[in-house]
């Protein structure tokens, strides 16, 4: 179950990727300026660092413990 569960994790991190990239680049979110959709995608990059981050130190708390 465990590994089911960090490919999800790591799903939707790629999502949230691909969505700050999506916003930065996309035509659909031209009547935004640009300032507003830099901070979002930045927003979007930095949480899904995070969640890449927390991954990571979960997985190697598991490791020791075993």
């Amino acid at each position: 179950m465990a590994k089911y569960w960090k490919i999800f994790s790591i799903a939707v991190i790629l999502m949230y990727f691909f969505l700050g990239f999506y916003l930065l680049y996309s035509p659909r979110f031209n009547g935004l300026t640009k300032e507003i959709k830099v901070i979002f995608a930045v927003f979007l990059f930095l949480y899904g660092g995070w969640r890449l981050a927390r991954i990571f130190t979960k997985d190697r708390e598991r490791r020791e413990e075993e």
